[in-house]
């Protein structure tokens, strides 16, 4: 009974903002003994850069080409900062089987034919690996299910809690359920070859991991200019469309994407189009790029030459009511 209070209190409370997790343009990586280590100025260009984003699903279409007359072969990776067990256990609420691979469904086309990319995991706790030590107990490093975690943590026999609890990688508190504290670390990554002279067309789509979460009144006052670039009439919009909704609070959802991995190649993007989708009409989405300009009733877009990342994107869907 504690458990389902417990979860379903994270998923009630009003004023709770899950951290969603990040994810990033591509960029050339090398394979070391402690995993992957992203690596600048490959010696590839970005020719063009299409990135969709919405709350289901984000796309990327990029045009490379060598810039060199040797051409190249080298490890492509596409990394998901860390994020937090406990938080997205909370948030997603999804089943036992549930873990970053198969929920975000990430698929790679080259050349229009799809490939198998690999992915690395790593459970990281005060900057510590702690993956193999997770693993020997059994434990899953990126479970995106609350009840499969928890069962996992529970079924811990009295020697690995010990250790789990002395080096904080899980809490245990009489009469609760344990609290996982380490963060998942996620990386896809494939083999790519760059001919010499040749473009090279690369497409990937997933979808987000993005738990849900209630936007309130209080919560709402409290944005700064800087939290997702909302405007005076855009925050008295949600405000008045507040007063309307079933228990004072809105569903929302955020988005972020790491653009600034895209300068790790060589070069500015030549050509970057960036579409914004908020799929109903009646939804708002707000965040800090300049030049979007509504293209259609749910859709805005933006295109930019030379264009060098400097800021990451932090998106912000609010629904016109609660479901």
């Amino acid at each position: 009974m504690r458990r389902f209070l417990r979860a379903a209190m994270a998923a009630a409370t009003l004023s709770m903002v899950v951290p969603m997790p990040l994810y990033a343009n591509d960029s050339m990586a090398v394979m070391e003994a402690g995993g992957l280590r992203l690596v600048r100025d490959a010696p590839v260009e970005i020719l063009t850069e299409q990135l969709y984003i919405s709350t289901t699903e984000i796309r990327v279409d990029y045009q490379f080409r060598a810039a060199d007359n040797l051409g190249t072969t080298t490890l492509v990776a596409f990394p998901l900062p860390e994020y937090d067990l406990a938080w997205h256990s909370y948030s997603v609420l999804g089943e036992d089987s549930d873990t970053v691979q198969s929920r975000s469904n990430f698929r790679v086309w080259v050349d229009g034919n799809e490939i198998s990319p690999q992915l690395e995991v790593k459970a990281m706790r005060n900057g510590i690996d702690v993956t193999s030590q997770l693993i020997s107990y059994g434990i899953p490093i990126d479970s995106l299910s609350y009840l499969g975690l928890m069962n996992a943590l529970e079924a811990q026999s009295s020697q690995a809690r010990s250790w789990l609890q002395e080096n904080d990688v899980v809490r245990w508190n009489d009469g609760y359920d344990p609290e996982p504290l380490w963060t998942a670390k996620a990386t896809y990554y494939w083999s790519q070859t760059f001919p010499a002279g040749k473009t090279v067309h690369v497409r990937h789509a997933y979808r987000p991991i993005a738990g849900a979460f209630f936007i309130a009144d209080p919560q709402l006052r409290d944005f700064s200019p800087a939290d997702f670039c909302m405007s005076a009439g855009e925050k008295k919009g949600v405000l008045n469309r507040l007063k309307k909704a079933n228990h004072g609070a809105l569903l929302a959802s955020q988005v972020r994407y790491v653009l600034t991995t895209g300068a790790n190649w060589q070069g500015p993007i030549g050509q970057f189009h960036l579409i914004v989708d908020k799929a109903r009409p009646e939804a708002l989405v707000s965040l800090c790029f300049d030049g979007l300009k509504k293209t259609a009733p749910t859709r805005f877009e933006t295109t930019i030459r030379n264009f060098v990342p400097t800021q990451d994107l932090d998106l912000l869907f609010v629904n016109s009511d609660t479901p």
